[in-house]
């Protein structure tokens, strides 16, 4: 049973500068929940097909993660999913904007495994969904506090 949690949120910043920071791997260890050491498989520039390599903190665990790029369409869109995590997910990154405003709209798909994200999902979702946006709506409030000290 597959759950989606999305948000969207408008910057005071160009379109090009929100693409350049949410589309450098390295970067979501600044903004993305319990994300480090996030890199591309040698070192290359991201593309569709790349490989993110990083390590994931859930519930005081850390996990390395693998994550495939699967769309790449510059300076508008980033999807990657994953399927060696603790939870499988889906991440798509939709960008849009000019050069003085841009907006993201930023959705999570969680595909649940173990048996407490089963039921998060499934009886306790408006629970499960009450976290999961608080969760979303932090990392944008970083996003944003980073985007606007790197402007």
């Amino acid at each position: 049973m597959a759950a989606t949690f999305s948000i969207e949120a408008d910057f005071d910043c160009s379109l090009h500068h929100l693409w350049t920071f949410v589309s450098h791997v390295p970067n979501q260890d600044q903004w993305v929940f319990g994300m480090s050491h996030s890199t591309v498989r040698g070192g290359d520039p991201v593309q569709a097909g790349s490989v993110i390599e990083g390590t994931s903190t859930e519930r005081g665990t850390a996990l390395r993660v693998t994550m495939h790029v699967r769309d790449f369409d510059p300076p508008h869109r980033i999807s990657w999913d994953n399927a060696d995590g603790h939870t499988p997910f889906l991440t798509e990154i939709d960008c849009s904007g000019d050069d003085a405003r841009s907006r993201i709209r930023y959705r999570v798909t969680l595909y649940p495994t173990a048996r407490l994200m089963t039921l998060m999902m499934g009886p306790l979702r408006p629970l499960g969904a009450i976290v999961a946006n608080r969760m979303l709506r932090q990392e944008i409030n970083h996003l944003r506090s980073h985007l606007e000290s790197s402007s």
